[in-house]
């Protein structure tokens, strides 16, 4: 009687990281729109964590991959990206291609013309970069900023932290 044998292969690191990022993905989905009424801290069952002010709103983007090289966008107070309407506006750290990205929607809930934001994610509690943000001169409801962290070319199982505080 012959008896058969199992071959058995490897899972391939490319399906791995697609399996991560769609339940990443599927994770963020869940929990879209944090807004705040006054300072404070915001926890979501993913695990991020979000200490914002009471004039915006975050909502998570998820994390993907980096499809160009692009310098720092809005890394310091005086260059600071004014908020807009539809497609929105983009500040980000220096984005290299095919490292891992974090993306977030700050949003406006109440218009404060000429207030600037500090926005900056953490990762496992250390720092991956500030940017700033402004509502600039005439500012509305609705009106918003991408912001993209360069993550680097490996995920660890992290919490995400990001605080918007007044600049």
């Amino acid at each position: 009687m012959k008896t058969m044998r199992l071959m058995t292969r490897p899972v391939p690191a490319y399906l791995v990281l697609i399996i991560l990022l769609v339940t990443a993905a599927a994770a963020v989905a869940v929990y879209a729109a944090v807004s705040s009424a006054t300072p404070r801290t915001v926890t979501t069952i993913s695990g991020e964590i979000f200490v914002l002010t009471e004039e915006l709103t975050a909502t998570p983007q998820g994390i993907g991959i980096t499809n160009t090289t692009v310098g720092a966008v809005g890394d310091t107070l005086a260059t600071n990206v004014t908020m807009t309407a539809s497609p929105g506006a983009s500040a980000n750290t220096a984005l290299t291609q095919g490292y891992f990205e974090y993306r977030l929607k700050i949003e406006i809930a109440t218009p404060s013309a000429g207030k600037a934001y500090s926005v900056e994610l953490f990762a496992g509690g250390i720092s991956k970069g500030k940017v700033y943000i402004g509502q600039g001169g005439s500012p509305a409801v609705g009106k918003y900023a991408t912001i993209k962290w360069n993550l680097g070319t490996s995920l660890a199982s992290q919490v995400y932290e990001v605080q918007v505080l007044p600049a």
